[in-house]
């Protein structure tokens, strides 16, 4: 198949939100970077170049007509663009990382006492070892969580209108292998124009807010690319898995199905199927797009032998089965795994970097401000976290909460935590009876503020850092410093209070 191939390096998180989510307060995005966010792009590219719409003959011929198919961009792992891990993998229950993997769809081996469970990574690397078995590589990528709050007046704090919502996305610095496939290699060349290696561009939601920036990397086009390679021996059935999301109607009907017999005309002998239920987004309209259920990427169906229906699925390889294939759904493998037991490959020790030493006095100034600010953004997160997790029940009156934030600001304006401490201490009956009634994790708030001044040192422990896996660079660690504890300590402590004054007046 001819094909442009590219990476995608996250300088961002990047969030491609997917349906299912549950909390309505959050939104959790793919574990890939789906086909139809880059073909978006790169419409809006040609849009923005060449004034067209869908009525201009080449857009249509690049983007709509099926002659182009832009798909899924899956994690680069092992230096291999990853595919989704067939459902029909299954290994024993409590048997350890190491427990092999057996394929049901090859054969079912004798149970005995034990219990199956499938494999809980996303994707894999499948291949062929020296010793002619069959080894694999399980991958899934990392992801970001981030709270965030919204408000209708971003200046003006009113009680009943803040929500509290979160992002899952997926963490920058991945890596993720896109591919574009095109049976003219004109339309490939066209279409590179608007993926130059070494461009930044911005790819899924809240670009606003740090998210979305990518790196363009490796663009090239291929004339001989393959989607996978095959490995096992040949077998008296078919197995046929999807490498992506399928929608498939029923012809009659109009409804969508779990089954590919719309598609191959017989029944299957056995199937592992999941189903998700797809949408998108269509910038153009700022409307959802219909939401059906699709059969899940990895799903596997097993089919009698017969010559002619294996020539058909082999043809289906190269375009797709079902809807929106130009977006990335619907792609299959004929025989990709027909091993009844895959080896987990043992991952190499990760090398550790030559030790060298910093000399001069510009050079370690440099990797000393790089290292405290990679620590900053540790304990920026782990800040965020916290006050997420601390509330203040029954808490004191804005006026009380608000003289405390400016002590805990004194406190460490002077580097003198005594500042607190003396301010409790000279409370007068009514400020203190309203400190002692207010609980923060069924403690008083009088002794957790207490606590807090007299060992600033117990951040740490609240922000769930730990203080001896450090950032290193040349030999040079960060210093976690009295100030720094102090300074951590009164954003908490400023935090917390400031949250509990957020929630409204208080009596």
């Amino acid at each position: 198949m001819k094909a442009l191939t590219y990476e995608l390096y996250l300088l961002e998180p990047l969030l491609a939100t997917r349906l299912g989510g549950g909390d309505p307060n959050s939104a959790v995005g793919f574990e890939l970077v789906p086909g139809s966010m880059v073909r978006g792009a790169v419409i809006a590219r040609y849009v923005r170049q060449n004034q067209a719409d869908a009525a201009d003959a080449t857009f249509r011929h690049l983007f709509l007509d099926g002659n182009v198919r832009f798909l899924n961009a899956y994690p680069q792992a092992y230096g291999q663009r990853v595919l989704p891990v067939p459902l029909s993998w299954y290994r024993e229950k409590d048997g350890g990382k190491t427990a092999p993997v057996y394929d049901f769809a090859v054969g079912v081996p004798e149970n005995g006492d034990r219990q199956w469970q499938r494999i809980g990574q996303p994707f894999c690397h499948l291949w062929v070892g020296e010793d002619e078995g069959c080894k694999v590589e399980l991958a899934k990528p990392d992801q970001h969580i981030n709270i965030h709050t919204a408000r209708e007046d971003r200046q003006k704090v009113t009680k009943g209108e803040s929500t509290v919502f979160r992002y899952e996305a997926l963490a920058p610095e991945q890596t993720f292998c896109g591919v574009i496939l095109a049976e003219q290699e004109q339309d490939l060349e066209m279409l590179q124009q608007w993926l130059l290696e070494g461009e930044v561009i911005s790819l899924g939601g809240s670009h606003l807010a740090g998210y979305g920036q990518v790196r363009l990397q490796k663009v090239s086009i291929q004339n001989d690319w393959r989607e996978y390679m095959p490995v096992g021996d040949d077998t008296d059935f078919i197995i046929v898995t999807l490498l992506s999301d399928a929608l498939i109607r029923n012809p009659q009907t109009g409804a969508y199905v779990t089954t590919l017999k719309p598609i191959v005309g017989c029944d299957h002998q056995q199937a592992f199927v999941n189903v998700r239920v797809v949408g998108g987004f269509n910038r153009k309209w700022n409307l959802p797009l219909p939401q059906a259920p699709a059969i899940q990427a990895g799903s596997v169906f097993v089919y009698q032998a017969d010559d002619d229906l294996l020539s058909r699925l082999q043809s289906l390889e190269v375009s797709g089965i079902g809807e929106r294939r130009t977006e990335g759904f619907g792609r299959i493998a004929v025989n990709w795994h027909r091993a009844a037991e895959v080896t987990l490959a043992e991952k190499p020790e990760p090398t550790k970097p030559l030790p060298f030493a910093l000399k001069d006095d510009d050079s370690v100034n440099l990797a000393r401000r790089m290292v405290e600010r990679m620590l900053r953004q540790k304990l920026e997160r782990a800040l965020v976290a916290a006050v997420n997790r601390f509330k203040i029940q029954n808490p004191p009156s804005n006026a009380q909460l608000s003289r405390m934030r400016i002590v805990a600001q004194q406190a460490f304006s002077q580097n003198d935590v005594q500042v607190i401490i003396r301010h409790l201490d000279g409370m007068k009956k009514a400020a203190r009876d309203q400190f002692q009634r207010a609980r923060v994790v069924s403690e008083r708030l009088d002794d957790w503020l207490r606590a807090r001044a007299e060992k600033v040192q117990g951040i740490w422990e609240l922000l769930q850092v730990n203080p001896n896996q450090n950032p290193v660079l040349g030999g040079i660690c960060p210093d976690w410093t009295e100030t720094l504890a102090l300074e951590y300590t009164v954003r908490l402590l400023d935090s917390v209070l400031h949250k509990a004054q957020k929630g409204g007046p208080h009596e």
